[in-house]
């Protein structure tokens, strides 16, 4: 760790107390704390408003689950366009659309929510778990599970490694990189990819769908749900204020986390949540405990230079390109580099910061290269089965083998990176980013 001295000068916190020889040949001492220096910078992570943004998404998701307010949307959206193979398709990228501002885990949202529907829906087209690969159950699990990482990477709030791409962003290049600026830019290639994702995945699999359970297995369930609530109706209100405010942050000038923290005590207050939903949700303390540490690895590995060490020697490799070039080239080395990790939070940890400091060195527009990291962050994560949790719980069914989801996912990541380079670029020329 690196520790601060009295006037203020960076050391690794192991040469605390030790002499040094400044100017004029004097000597001098380093004088700092090795302990409580060490320790206030391991906990400086339980500080950052990162974390606690993270967090508080957490329970606003956790609202969302408890209500039944995401089952009786994803319903809704399943029963009102689940006629034809297309629709359930556009059906489950828009329950993992809407969804997504608000539930900051991908696995949280994909896995806990939108993942017993469509495994419901699969079942009412008379598709047999156990038979193994199947055209129909392929279809739809890879079609969720592309939904879930391309919603994740649509909103900074969408998947918990998003703020950090944000925070090493203001780090490196000193630009402010919140929810409408992370919309604005990600939205049109977005959403693009994701309205090509049910016809692209339906081409690869031709699935043949049998729809004579399916309107009466969601009847059942929508049934079972009742009337919307008291309590959703508070949710909704919350929500919707919630997005307003996140939306308007230039305007109104509240924090992002702010904003989800008064969500959190209104939603205790209007009795959505109780105090004991928070302090049992282990899913948002689990997330906010290494998401902190991640934060403070980040952290340090900047301070110690190892961050500007790794993007100085990918920077030598293209210092006579242009900058567009640069910035392209970093950014498909940070996709196809997802390979090598199994999360994609520490994957975002891990390279975030390198490939922010050599797009730096090398002149790459700020906001473009910000983007491109931001949307490949999360869509990298369908190039492997077990990049992330909400992938892993769609791959383990077994509906497509392990090579193929390979091979999927390389053939999608194609598309995404066609869309990406060249409707994104020419938004992003258009909104001046580059």
């Amino acid at each position: 760790f690196m520790c601060t001295t009295a006037s203020g000068h960076s050391i690794e916190c192991d040469r605390c107390k030790t002499m040094y020889r400044g100017d004029g040949g004097h000597w001098h001492e380093y004088t700092c704390d090795p302990i409580g220096g060490s320790f206030e910078v391991a906990i400086s992570g339980f500080s950052n408003k990162v974390s606690w943004l993270v967090f508080c998404a957490f329970h606003i998701g956790k609202a969302v689950e408890k209500t039944g307010f995401g089952k009786r949307v994803s319903l809704a959206l399943v029963g009102s366009m689940g006629q034809s193979a297309l629709g359930i398709g556009y059906a489950v990228c828009l329950a993992e659309l809407i969804l997504a501002p608000f539930i900051p885990s991908n696995t949280a949202r994909g896995g806990g929510i939108v993942y017993p529907i469509v495994e419901s829906v699969i079942a009412s087209l008379g598709v047999d778990p156990h038979i193994g690969e199947d055209p129909v159950g392929g279809f739809l699990s890879f079609v969720a599970a592309s939904a879930n990482l391309i919603s994740s990477s649509l909103f900074v709030t969408g998947m918990a490694g998003n703020p950090i791409v944000a925070s090493k962003a203001a780090d490196i290049f000193g630009i402010e990189f919140g929810f409408s600026e992370w919309v604005i830019g990600a939205s049109v290639p977005a959403l693009l990819i994701m309205l090509l994702l049910p016809p692209f995945v339906h081409i690869l699999l031709r699935p043949k769908l049998d729809f004579t359970n399916l309107s009466q297995n969601i009847r059942r369930q929508h049934h079972a749900l009742g009337a919307m609530s008291d309590q959703e109706y508070r949710l909704c209100a919350t929500l919707l204020t919630c997005l307003v405010l996140w939306v308007g942050t230039p305007y109104f000038g509240i924090d992002a986390t702010v904003v989800a923290y008064m969500a959190i005590v209104i939603l205790i207050l209007l009795n959505v949540l109780t105090w004991s939903d928070v302090v049992k949700n282990h899913k948002a303390w689990d997330t906010f405990f290494w998401l902190a540490s991640f934060i403070v690895l980040a952290e340090q590995l900047t301070a110690l230079g190892v961050t500007d060490w790794i993007g100085n020697s990918l920077s030598r490799s293209l210092h006579n390109a242009s900058p567009l070039v640069c910035t392209i080239s970093l950014s498909l080395a940070y996709f196809f580099s997802m390979y090598m990790f199994s999360s994609i939070s520490s994957h975002v940890v891990a390279f975030a910061g390198p490939f922010f400091a050599a797009g730096y060195v090398l002149g790459c527009p700020p906001k473009l290269l910000t983007i491109l990291v931001a949307l490949f962050s999360s869509l990298a994560g369908i190039l492997t089965p077990f990049s992330t949790g909400s992938v892993a719980i769609y791959a383990s069914q077994g509906y497509i083998s392990q090579p193929k989801w390979f091979m999927f996912g390389l053939l999608f990541s194609v598309l995404s990176l066609v869309v990406v380079f060249t409707v994104g670029l020419i938004w992003w020329k258009i909104i001046g980013w580059y």
